[in-house]
């Protein structure tokens, strides 16, 4: 543990290697991850610094190239998957990274069949239940076992400050949402919303931690809903030991 990022306790005692990168007021552009940067940038050496803190560098990286979707890819190299937005792989020392600065990043791990996964879980991608799928998939052509299976739904944009739409908000579960002050607006929650597609999948409650902490509020998190196009990014990543 550094205090560039947080870990989920849950997949260390399950003995899976896993981060989230923090925002971090003296570090360069706020230790934000971005990839649009240039190669040799600050933002590159931040995501150098972060892989090195886990014992990796950028040799043994695979990337989701997110897009809110659906798609989920199988990792069994360190390449750049494009259109993907989860990444599962049963490679050891392969660390796989999912970029978030709102969206909600899902670690999960099988710690019987060795299957690890990161997951971009936007609202978008919560509707089309991307996490559902890929435990789905993992159980159909991994031969895992949900029952096997911890996951971390990390910090995210919480109900507390996430403002939608009735369009959107229209799209989840009453219990995931809830009026906001503001006419026409509403607050959702979408970790809880999350939490309970991995637990339609099969995944014991007793195997799934939730970070209560929101990323538009939180200083020590980058966040597009607070900071706009300026905003940094976060990386949220998992390896198999």
């Amino acid at each position: 543990m550094t205090d560039t990022y947080i870990q989920s306790g849950l997949l260390l005692k399950s003995g899976a290697i896993n981060a989230v990168s923090l925002r971090i007021q003296d570090k360069p552009g706020f230790f934000s991850m971005r990839r649009n940067g240039s190669p040799d940038g600050p933002e590159a050496k931040n995501r150098e610094e972060f892989f090195a803190s886990l014992g990796f560098d950028a040799s043994l990286v695979a990337r989701a190239e997110q897009v809110h979707g659906d798609r989920i890819a199988c990792a069994g190299s360190p390449l750049s998957f494009p259109f993907t937005d989860s990444l599962l792989t049963q490679r050891t020392n392969l660390l796989l990274t999912i970029s978030v600065a709102d969206c909600v990043p899902v670690l999960i791990f099988d710690r019987k069949k060795k299957i690890a996964a990161a997951v971009h879980s936007g609202w978008k991608g919560t509707v089309k239940n991307i996490v559902g799928k890929t435990i789905n998939l993992m159980r159909d052509e991994l031969n895992s076992t949900p029952e096997d299976v911890v996951a971390y739904v990390g910090p995210s944009a919480g109900a507390c400050c996430y403002e939608v739409g009735g369009e959107v908000a229209r799209l989840f579960g009453t219990e995931f949402v809830k009026a906001s002050v503001n006419p026409g607006k509403f607050k959702l929650d979408l970790k809880p919303a999350v939490a309970s597609q991995l637990l339609e999948s099969g995944v014991p409650e007793i195997n799934i931690e939730v970070s209560e902490r929101c990323t538009i509020c939180d200083l020590g998190f980058h966040s597009f809903r607070r900071d706009g196009e300026s905003s940094g990014r976060m990386l949220a990543a998992i390896a198999i030991r």
